[in-house]
């Protein structure tokens, strides 16, 4: 029998399963796939491109999904936002970044409204203004996040989401660590590296390839691909990525 959470009666979905927003990877491809399959898939915003964003919404076809956007690049380009709404994307996820400015306006709509967080600071604001739900990130998660454990964040999190679902990331794969998410308060998981593989994933063949070759004792935290590509991300959140010759 399916594991039902508040989560699911959110999303109207089947499984408390969410496809991260990964920038460059989660198209509508994937997101529909995702969706298709029961839990809910959302579109990698990431930097912004209104031909590319109108491209993978029409990919996705009928599908219920999601758009998720870096909140701070979001800020220069808040027209996506709008072309997003235009839509009806069953949630818009804000991660990296003030969301608060961005409320009314999907307030507006029937969108629910996904805020990742790292810190309590952050869950507690996000709590304050009544967010739909919470992702809980934890540095073990792929791509960008902050400084605190997967495991410790997210039951510190749920002690102060006052009901709202609070859903875990950071290292979750399999359906233990969805057990595991769920002991510990979450009402579901987001993964991005589990799906990073996958055929629907708009990677690299050899991005793909090296991923399921490799394990995450491959990894490191570093700012060094950020630098290299001119993105000016905030202090305080770095990127878990592959390391190789480059890194080094």
């Amino acid at each position: 029998m399916p594991i039902h959470t508040p989560l699911c009666d959110l999303f109207g979905i089947k499984h408390p399963v969410l496809l991260a927003p990964m920038a460059g990877v989660s198209g509508g491809a994937l997101a529909a796939e995702v969706s298709r399959a029961g839990g809910l898939g959302l579109i990698g915003g990431g930097y912004g491109d209104a031909d590319w964003l109108e491209r993978e919404f029409h990919t996705a076809g009928d599908a219920q999904v999601g758009v998720g956007f870096i909140t701070w690049s979001l800020a220069r380009q808040p027209n996506l936002l709008n072309l997003s709404l235009d839509r009806a994307p069953a949630a818009v996820m804000l991660s990296f970044g003030d969301f608060r400015p961005f409320l009314p306006r999907i307030r507006t709509r029937s969108t629910k409204l996904i805020v990742q967080v790292q810190t309590l600071g952050q869950a507690r604001d996000a709590v304050e203004a009544g967010v739909d739900a919470i992702v809980a990130q934890g540095t073990e998660a792929g791509g960008h996040g902050g400084a605190r454990s997967t495991l410790p964040v997210v039951p510190a999190v749920v002690d102060v989401a006052n009901n709202i679902p609070v859903i875990a990331a950071g290292g979750v794969a399999d359906g233990r660590g969805l057990a595991a998410a769920l002991a510990l308060g979450a009402s579901g998981v987001l993964c991005g590296t589990a799906f990073f593989a996958s055929d629907e994933s708009l990677a690299s063949d050899n991005a793909k390839r090296v991923a399921v070759s490799s394990s995450g004792g491959n990894t490191e935290r570093s700012s060094v691909f950020d630098v290299a590509r001119g993105l000016d991300w905030p202090s305080g959140w770095n990127l878990r990525t592959m390391r190789n010759a480059f890194t080094r």
